[in-house]
């Protein structure tokens, strides 16, 4: 007996998951489709509806809800689950800042909520941070979680693209949107490793709580160098927990060629898991695209009908979902033309240099500095390698003004 299936949104992820579907088994391709723009062309000869309430009417047993809205989203997934309904999401945004709210909905009303695609698209981490590692602590979670700004730093350092270029070139791909704001500036990230820490942590961070510093601030001279020191520049997610409690933050990172995320380029993205008896585990796939993300809602889809729901083993519900993150100072590589700036955040320094009025300093940075830094719209930062030598930070930067290479 075929099951029956309302989607919200036919974008990008609806139009990838219908064509896995409509390949695989037609019994999974939705009975209603609901849009919004009556008007828009659309590559599929498809009947939509402009109705919300005819899912509802419908009674489904899946909802796939791959729409952009977040408030819209909200009231379908709040419905479906009061309905005891099972959803499909790939929203991060409204993952990220109702999650605790939808768990209980799951837990008063038996819906399920499965939302695979909205972190890491192609790469199951969530289905592997429930199942492979539901009895084991997790340590430390990092990962590349944004395939549009992944690509962009492949250009640069792959083909000698600027910045504005890369963009440009991302934008003509459709790895990046028109307006490529939370894509860059980290927010895009935020949401997704919100999501992951509750996964892996058994906490709800907060996305506002993630001290976050994304790509649109890097300039010619850190690109500069890092190429000079055989380094390349990663959007890095990372979450790690000890005796203490949990600290993350959201950086562009100077990456060695042994690190494991030097080679992620392009739209894939890669999660570093660290945890107590597996250990280092590495998980590599698309992050971006129609059918890499339209798969992953598939493969809930599927995984639902065969009774699969996330356990959430790692959440201890007599206690408070959310946590404060501990301040914990991060090594950086810091650049600006205010002397003062530098001076009121950076401690432990290291390092100073001056090119032609910029000064870079390697030293650490509280991360709750890291939003007065971002608005400040002064100031690059990049978190640097484990143990990596400040000597060489400081002989890459002679090596490149001596070549004229820092405009």
């Amino acid at each position: 007996m075929n099951k029956r299936i309302g989607l919200f949104g036919f974008g990008v992820v609806g139009q990838g998951y219908y064509q896995i579907a409509k390949k695989h088994k037609e019994q999974w391709t939705p009975d209603t489709i609901v849009v919004k723009n009556k008007f828009k062309r659309r590559a599929f000869d498809l009947k939509f509806s402009y109705n919300p309430q005819e899912v509802f009417d419908k009674n489904p047993d899946y909802i796939l809800e791959l729409i952009s809205d977040t408030n819209e989203a909200y009231e379908y997934v709040t419905e479906a689950l009061k309905r005891g309904i099972t959803v499909i999401s790939a929203n991060k945004k409204l993952l990220s800042a109702h999650l605790p709210e939808l768990i209980q909905l799951q837990r008063v009303f038996g819906g399920k909520l499965l939302y695979e695609a909205a972190a890491a698209a192609g790469i199951p981490v969530i289905t592997t941070l429930e199942t492979h590692f539901e009895e084991d602590e997790i340590i430390s979670l990092e990962g590349i979680l944004n395939g549009s700004s992944n690509y962009i730093l492949s250009r640069i350092f792959n083909n000698g693209l600027n910045f504005s270029e890369a963009l440009r070139l991302a934008q003509q791909k459709g790895f990046a949107e028109s307006d490529p704001k939370f894509d860059i500036n980290g927010s895009d990230v935020a949401s997704k490793l919100n999501i992951l820490g509750l996964h892996a942590f058994g906490k709800f961070i907060g996305e506002e709580q993630i001290p976050t510093f994304g790509i649109q601030h890097l300039g010619e001279e850190e690109i500069a160098l890092a190429k000079r020191l055989g380094l390349k520049i990663k959007l890095i997610a990372k979450a790690e927990r000890d005796y203490r409690g949990i600290a993350a933050h959201i950086l562009p990172t100077l990456v060695e060629e042994h690190n494991p995320f030097y080679g992620v380029e392009n739209e894939y993205n890669a999660v570093k898991i660290v945890s107590e008896h597996l250990q280092e585990q590495f998980y590599q796939g698309k992050g971006a695209g129609s059918l890499p993300t339209g798969a992953a809602v598939y493969g809930d889809l599927i995984k639902a009908k065969n009774g699969f729901g996330y356990s959430y083993s790692k959440v201890n519900f007599d206690k408070p979902l959310d946590e404060k993150l501990l301040n914990l100072g991060v090594r950086v590589l810091i650049k600006s033309k205010a002397a003062a700036l530098i001076d009121s955040v950076l401690f432990s320094p290291e390092l100073t240099h001056q090119i032609d009025g910029v000064i870079f300093a390697v030293g650490k940075i509280k991360p709750k500095n890291f939003n007065k830094l971002n608005e400040s719209g002064e100031v690059s930062i990049l978190a640097l390698p484990d143990n990596y030598a400040v000597e060489s930070i400081e002989a890459g930067l002679k090596t490149i003004q001596n070549a004229g290479e820092v405009v």
